[in-house]
This record gives C-alpha cells, sequence and structure tokens, in this order.
C-alpha cells in the first residue's frame, strides 16, 4: 500500500493546488515515486508516476479518496461550511473564466430562432461542471449553478479565445491578409444602404460629426390642417412650461419636437423618432411627480400633452412612410431578459461615444446616450427599442462610410503610414488624415460593442456582426492597434 503525503501547496485562482507523493525505495529499481494533485479541493486533477530509467508495465491502483466522514464525530458529516463555499466559489470563477452571455458576442437573427451559436455551444452550466469536476458532491455542483444561472440565464457561449481567429494566430501584418481585410471591408461598405431616414450625421466645420437633417425631410402642404394643429397644440405645451426649471427634460423635449414639426422641411421619421422621445419623457416626468420627485405640473400642461401626443400619433399615421416605421416597431418587442441583453450592449456603445469628444459633437453624443437610457422604456417600449437600433445602426454606418478602405492604411490602422489611397466620398479631401484616423481607432476600440449590439438587436443591426469581424481580424494583424 502507498503512503502518500502532501509534498507541496499553491494558491491558484479556484484555491490550493496541493501534491501528494509516495515514495518507494525499491532494492533493486531505486526510487519510484506517484504522484497525484489536487485541485480544486476535492477533485484530482492530474496524476504522475515516475520510475527512473525503467519502462512502467503495470502500474498500481492509486487515485485522490478521501476519507468516510465519521457519523460520530459532530461537524465531520459534510465538507467543512468555509470550504464548501469556497469550492462553489472556485467554480463559479471557473465557469466565467470560459462562458460568457451569448449577447457578448453572437449575431441575434429572430427569423433564424435567435442566437447563431457560431463559437459552439450553447453550453450547459450544469453539465460543464459535472464533466470536468466529477469529484465534487452534487450539491457543490447545484449551488454554483444557482449562483451562475441567478439572472436567468441559462445557455452560455464560450469566451473569445485567439482559436476563434487561428487563420491570423501569426499577429504578423500579412500584406495578402491586409489586401484581404480592405475588400471584405469594401464590399461591406459597399452593400451597406445609405440612411433614408432619422437620425442623420455629417461633419461639420470643426471636424466633429454633427446631426444633420434627415434624407426624408420634405416641404409640406401648404395646406395641411392636421399639420397646422400639432403646431398650434405644440406651441400651447410650450407656453404653459416655459419659464419653469422644474420640469426642464419635459421643456427640452417639447423644444426638440417643436423644432421639427416647425422646419421648413419635415422629416417623418424625425418626427416620429421624437415624438416617441417625448412620450418617454412625459411618462417618467409624471412617475417622477407621482413619488414626489418632482413638484405637479397645472393640469393644463398635462392636457396639452396629451393633445401633442395623440396629433402625433394621428399624424404619422397619415403618412404611408410613418404608418411603415410604426409597423416595424413591433420586430423590436423583447422579453425582460433580452431587453436588459440590449442594454447592457447599448451602454457599452453609449458610454464609447459620450467619452469620444474629439470625434462627435455635443448633439450625437447626447442623442446616443438618450437612445441608449430609453431602451425598454416608455408607452411603448418597442419604439423605444426600435429608435436605439435606428440611432446605433445609422451611426456606425455613417463612420463605415467615411473611413472606407483608406482606413487600412492609416498610422491607427498600421502603426505610422499615412494614407496614399482614396477615400470614399471625399472624406479624407475634407476632414483630413487625423479625422479619419480617429474614425478607424473608434471602430476598432469598440469591435466587441459592435457584436453585442448585432446580437441583442436582430436582424436589422446584424451586418455589424460582420463589421465588428472585420475589425477583429484587422486587429489581430496588428495587436498594438
Amino acid at each position: 500500500m502507498l503512503d502518500f503525503e502532501s509534498v507541496s501547496s499553491e494558491e491558484r485562482s479556484m484555491g490550493p493546488e496541493t501534491a501528494y507523493s509516495a515514495v518507494v525505495e525499491h532494492p533493486e529499481l531505486g526510487q519510484l515515486t506517484w504522484s497525484i494533485w489536487e485541485y480544486p479541493i476535492g477533485a484530482e486533477n492530474y496524476r504522475e508516476t515516475d520510475v527512473g530509467p525503467h519502462e512502467l508495465l503495470n502500474n498500481l491502483e492509486f487515485g485522490l479518496e478521501h476519507e468516510p466522514p465519521d457519523p460520530d464525530e459532530d461537524g465531520d458529516e459534510r465538507i467543512d461550511e468555509e470550504d464548501r463555499q469556497a469550492q462553489i466559489d472556485a467554480l463559479v470563477e471557473w465557469f466565467f473564466e470560459r462562458y460568457e452571455d451569448p449577447a457578448q458576442r453572437l449575431p441575434y437573427i429572430s427569423a433564424e430562432g435567435g442566437y447563431q451559436w457560431i463559437y459552439g455551444g450553447p453550453y450547459d452550466a450544469r453539465e460543464e461542471l459535472a464533466e470536468n469536476f466529477p469529484d465534487l458532491p452534487d450539491d457543490v455542483i447545484e449551488a454554483a449553478v444557482d449562483e451562475i444561472e441567478s439572472d436567468g440565464l441559462t445557455d452560455w457561449a464560450p469566451v473569445a479565445s485567439a482559436e476563434d481567429y487561428d487563420q491570423y494566430e501569426d499577429n504578423e501584418p500579412d500584406d495578402l491578409e491586409v489586401s484581404a481585410i480592405a475588400r471584405d471591408l469594401e464590399d461591406l461598405i459597399q452593400g451597406l444602404p445609405e440612411a433614408v431616414a432619422e437620425p442623420a450625421f455629417e461633419v461639420g466645420g470643426d471636424g466633429l460629426i454633427h446631426m444633420a437633417i434627415p434624407p426624408d425631410a420634405t416641404t409640406p402642404d401648404a395646406n395641411n390642417p392636421l399639420l397646422d394643429e400639432l403646431r398650434e397644440a405644440t406651441q400651447d405645451l410650450l407656453h404653459e412650461l416655459n419659464g419653469t426649471n422644474a420640469h426642464t427634460d419635459l421643456l427640452n423635449a417639447v423644444q426638440r419636437y417643436h423644432a421639427t414639426i416647425s422646419a421648413d422641411s419635415i422629416s417623418i421619421s424625425q418626427v416620429y423618432s421624437r415624438g416617441i422621445r417625448l412620450a418617454n419623457v412625459g411618462e417618467a416626468t409624471e412617475k417622477a411627480i407621482a413619488r414626489d420627485y418632482l413638484p405637479s405640473f397645472p393640469l393644463s400642461v398635462e392636457a396639452h400633452l396629451s393633445s401633442v401626443l395623440d396629433l402625433n400619433r394621428a399624424y404619422i399615421m397619415a403618412h404611408p412612410e410613418g404608418r411603415r416605421i410604426a409597423e416595424n416597431s413591433a420586430a423590436y418587442q423583447r422579453t425582460p431578459s433580452d431587453t436588459e441583453a440590449m442594454r447592457r450592449a447599448a451602454d457599452d456603445f453609449a458610454d464609447a461615444v459620450a467619452s469620444a469628444r474629439s470625434l462627435f459633437a455635443d448633439d450625437v453624443r447626447e442623442l446616443v446616450v438618450q437612445a441608449s437610457s430609453q431602451i425598454g422604456h416608455g408607452p411603448q417600449p418597442g419604439r423605444s427599442n426600435q429608435n436605439a437600433a435606428h440611432t446605433f445602426g445609422n451611426l456606425t454606418r455613417f463612420i463605415l462610410k467615411q473611413v472606407g478602405t483608406a482606413a487600412l492604411f492609416t498610422g491607427a490602422a498600421l502603426g505610422g503610414a499615412a494614407i496614399t489611397g482614396s477615400i470614399p466620398g471625399g472624406a479624407l479631401a475634407a476632414t483630413g488624415t487625423e479625422y479619419i484616423n480617429l474614425c478607424w481607432s473608434f471602430l476598432v476600440a469598440n469591435a466587441s460593442a459592435l457584436h453585442a449590439i448585432a446580437a441583442s438587436f436582430g436582424a436589422d443591426l446584424s451586418w455589424m456582426s460582420s463589421a465588428a469581424h472585420i475589425l477583429e481580424r484587422h486587429k489581430a494583424q496588428k495587436p498594438d492597434s
């Protein structure tokens, strides 16, 4: 019988790794050693037999076994509670080092059943833990699974690894691969349709990206009683709110909406989106008043706001394009868990935009942050989600079209070379190399956010996942970019 002793112990992420060895001094064969490693506590991690220069023909049966509990000794009927919790914590940590919420990277296509498991999966926490730690007690496994699935998520995707991009594993810039990426990026950009609705963007004289007049803006008919009534009701609402410091969010929303419907050229998509924001802010203000967070406003304000929102709906539905946009909002209805995934993805993107003051003007940063904050909220959450999808999609599309394939040759991309090629739309001539570098750096730095948005928002933004793959391929060619 082998007599094992503990010979070393080292702290690792899942607790101590303990090595045990049994040494036999054989009179003819010399020193023979059997070793076994326990990691995490209670689980056999590895075993080894060292017979020196001899050949091992048949090995002894050995392994990690714990002495059965003595029912007569109080406290030994189960694993010590601290050790048990350490095991649970270690299992949870082990799992999240390897698996993640599929919303982080996977494309989500409702028509094809939801998440597209392009990296393998879905993986089940219970199955993965039981398979990798067969020596741990079932109750420890179950407790770890309960923690892992505490948010209701039961299907998991693998975290990003080098194997996902193994065709680029040498990480050295390769001219042929860079050329292939350039072609793929150009094909993607050329395949993206032009934005035909709100929001629209343009590069201002200050070199920043600003809001622009939507492409669907047209001069309304001179004789339009419904529009006249909507303008009058909005003006009345503004008159009631002007001078107040208590409801500034609502006042700002009404002012933006009023500017939209009072313009010489009116965009139905912009009236639609700003009407949604007005309804959302109105509902949030009423809730804040009900909770005594804000003072009440006069009944006349409530009546005028209701009138404006009713007339807004009528005006939208009176136009074919308005009806089409409203009907499409049904595709953006989500379950609570899916809505949370959308929020997480949107928040990451919005934070990135809000931080990029050298690229985006205040009106763009404010728009993106507001779109993210209203996901899942308002009288019609599906329309709020739709607004956010249009905002993120149109902005990303605009940046990609500004950059074009020339971004692959900027200093941001390849670390030093100036742009020598042409840029689609003359963006280089208009804004210069620095602007293109900023655009490209923003896209590369936020490729994972684009993945998450594509995965959570669905088919309309699935192209963003393709863009993210191209960006990550290029990043794999130049890790420092």
